[in-house]
């Protein structure tokens, strides 16, 4: 489920900002950039995100800067002077003339000497705890969206129960036509060729067709999949991949339907219940 979480900590010593982002994704993916003070509790971040997020990709973004100013990074200027050095017998080799560019030799490794944080133990729980707190805001975002999707989701089942009581329906009639249609048919043949009508043919035939196009197994499982589907949704438990999963039974029950059949205004129906499902399919994906 997308979602956006942020938290920050300022002290006298330091600042920590944390961001969280996710976006769909069948399984959990972490992608995080850290501060490099922080890097050292990485795994313990990322096994921190997984205690609130379970399904997605999540990106994390921690800066944590020193607020004292006497902190600030210095210039190694051993270093400095080396890569110059370096730099100006290269180019007298090539005959080229030397120009310095004070900010890109500051980008060069080693060159500024980042501060280090005195209680680094503090540091890292206060980042853990920034952590936390993003975490807790982006859930509260999801939890937002969440019930928004649900009455969605429900807006759509309500919406096939509708078009699944109306082929349960339906069904019996298509036998019954089926029937007319063969006693016409067979009376006008008979007619044609002088011959008597077969009461036993009649019943034999139409009990072959009852058997091809039942489709009473399928709406019951049908309407199985669709209480499952209600029941997951408001389990104490993450259900994402769950309902992923009724989904596929509820297209599958729903094809079988429509190829049974052999009826046009049932399979008008099955059209419209298969756009419903592509829709909750859709949501879905973005359930945790």
């Amino acid at each position: 489920m997308t979602g956006h979480g942020h938290a920050c900590l300022k002290d006298g010593t330091c600042s920590i900002d944390v961001e969280v982002r996710t976006v769909n994704n069948r399984f959990l993916k972490i992608a995080s950039k850290v501060s490099e003070v922080a890097a050292a509790i990485e795994v313990d971040l990322e096994n921190l995100v997984r205690e609130f997020v379970r399904r997605g990709t999540v990106s994390i973004s921690i800066r944590v800067a020193q607020n004292d100013r006497t902190r600030a990074s210095r210039v190694c200027t051993d270093t400095l002077r080396s890569y110059i050095e370096q730099s100006q017998g290269t180019m007298a080799a090539s005959g080229e003339p030397w120009t310095m560019e004070l900010g890109s030799m500051l980008q060069l490794p080693g060159v500024l000497e980042t501060p280090t944080f005195e209680d680094t133990d503090e540091l890292l729980s206060q980042v853990t705890a920034t952590l936390r707190s993003a975490l807790s805001d982006l859930n509260q975002m999801r939890i937002r969206e969440g019930k928004a999707m649900a009455v969605q989701l429900q807006q759509g089942l309500s919406e096939i129960r509708k078009l699944r009581a109306r082929i349960d329906e339906r069904a019996p009639q298509v036998l019954e036509e089926y029937r007319r249609r063969l006693e016409g048919k067979l009376r006008i043949g008979l007619a044609e060729t002088g011959n008597s009508s077969n009461e036993i043919d009649v019943i034999r035939e139409v009990l072959l067709f009852s058997d091809r196009c039942d489709i009473r197994e399928e709406l019951v499982r049908l309407e199985s999949h669709l209480d499952q589907f209600e029941h997951s949704m408001v389990a104490p438990e993450s259900q994402g991949r769950r309902l992923d999963f009724l989904i596929q039974e509820l297209l599958r029950e729903t094809n079988t339907i429509g190829s049974k059949a052999n009826d046009a205004k049932i399979a008008h129906d099955v059209v419209s219940i298969k756009t419903l499902i592509e829709q909750l399919r859709e949501m879905v994906q973005n359930i945790e």
